[in-house]
Formats: structure tokens, sequence, C-alpha cells
């Protein structure tokens, strides 16, 4: 028993020996400098030419407070525009975001995703309760001859707030 585990043992340790000695010996693993750095410029220029495939534009609107129209139909506020950016391939194969930008310009401007959702007091009942209403500034996008972008401002209780027209700078950008 004692010299089959002797036996065993001896066989592993050779075994083991035989290995590390091969792998040690071996020194086509390692790369030369030179190899290094043709590898990084390789990826490199690689990255950069596909980087020439990402295109995008970005395309600004300021929506003034005459701009805007009531649609009964919808109840909502629309303002639409000629959009001759948008193209068959950037409509069908890219992406259109549409942001707002919401505060004072250099003060406490933000700008958020479309379609900004709000929450706002509209006063009080005649009880005495708090009447809130939730205003959502969306934007569509429409392929075309011409092809066209719309801005729209929706209450949730579906009224003709005459408040809600406000000059807004939207900011489009599109991505192929």
């Amino acid at each position: 028993m004692i010299t089959k585990i002797t036996k065993t043992l001896f066989a592993s340790v050779l075994t083991m020996t035989l290995l590390l000695g091969a792998y040690s010996c071996a020194d086509d693993d390692y790369l030369t400098e030179r190899e290094v750095r043709r590898m990084i410029e390789e990826a490199l220029r690689q990255n950069n030419e596909q980087l020439e495939f990402t295109q995008w534009e970005i395309v600004n609107f300021t929506v003034g407070v005459n701009d805007w129209r009531w649609n009964p139909d919808a109840a909502q506020w629309e303002a639409i525009f000629d959009f001759p950016e948008l193209n068959e391939f950037i409509y069908e194969q890219g992406a259109q975001l549409g942001y707002v930008f919401i505060g004072q310009q250099g003060v406490d401007e933000v700008q958020k995703l479309l379609p900004y959702i709000n929450t706002y007091y509209g006063g009080d009942d005649l009880q005495g309760n708090p009447i809130y209403f939730t205003e959502t500034v969306s934007v569509d996008y429409q392929f075309g001859d011409p092809s066209s972008v719309a801005f729209f401002i929706k209450d949730s209780q579906l009224a003709q707030d005459p408040d809600a027209p406000q000059t807004y700078n939207f900011r489009i950008v599109l991505i192929w």
C-alpha cells in the first residue's frame, strides 16, 4: 500500500516538474514592446474608424408664446415646425432625442429629457381643497416631404390653461 502511494506521489511530482520546466522554457508568450505598440495602434485605428460611422446633429428650436396653437380635438397646445434635418435614414435607422431647457440660462437652467412631466398647484377649489394638475411637454417627429417636429403641452385635466404656452427652448439630437 505504501509502495502504491509512493509511486503515485513520485509520478505526480515528476509530471508537475516536467510541466513547470516546459512552461518556464517557453518564451513565445511574451510580446515585445514593438508588438504591444502595434496592437495598441491597430485598436485605436479601428475605434476611430467606428467613430466615423456614428454621426449626430443638434438642432435647437425656440418656441415663443405666440407659436403655440390650441388643438381642441386633442385638448393640447401644439407648435409644429418643418424639420428638414430629419431624413428617412435617421427616421428609420437612427435616434431622435428631445430635450427642453427649464429655468433661466446661466442661473438655474436644467436640461430635461422629453417628455417632461411636472405637477403644479392650481389654487384651491370652493371648499378650500388644493387643486393639482400635471402638465406634460412632449415631442413628435414625422418623416415626410417636408419632415416635421411637433411640440406639445398637455394638461392632465385636458383644460386649455392660458398660462401653459410659454417660451420654451428645445434641443433635438439626431444620431445615426
